[in-house]
């Protein structure tokens, strides 16, 4: 199985594709700590071939630099597709995080994990706003 791609993003929805708005922000900007994201996405499009279809298990954590969970794991199970043609199938994931506390500025990743291998991991950071001149 591969990751065709993966970002998070201010919203998504998957209607057969995916719809997203605010693609592929990397920075949480907040006057001061802590401070709670009220949402944000992470979209994750898969590719597999035919002999990996069925249902997957899946795990996304939110960690901080030292490796502790921001929130609980979210887990949950998606079905890779057999395709109806050729030899690959895809999924499309879209999963809310909402009212996340970032107790500190700094490095967080969010984590994709399918059927125990970690196969995303997207940088995020939480900083304070740019002094602008």
């Amino acid at each position: 199985m591969d990751v065709d791609f993966a970002f998070i993003c201010d919203h998504a929805e998957i209607v057969g594709k995916i719809n997203a708005l605010g693609i592929g922000f990397d920075t949480i900007y907040a006057a001061q700590v802590p401070v709670t994201h009220p949402y944000f996405h992470l979209v994750v499009q898969l590719r597999a071939s035919v002999t990996e279809a069925g249902n997957k298990d899946m795990e996304v954590r939110l960690i901080d630099a030292d490796g502790n969970d921001v929130i609980p794991a979210i887990t949950s199970r998606f079905e890779v597709p057999r395709p109806s043609a050729g030899t690959e199938g895809i999924a499309r994931i879209a999963v809310l995080l909402q009212n996340v506390a970032f107790n500190d500025y700094g490095s967080y990743s969010v984590r994709v994990i399918i059927q125990g291998a970690e196969m995303v991991r997207i940088p995020l950071r939480v900083a304070p706003p740019p002094q602008t001149a």
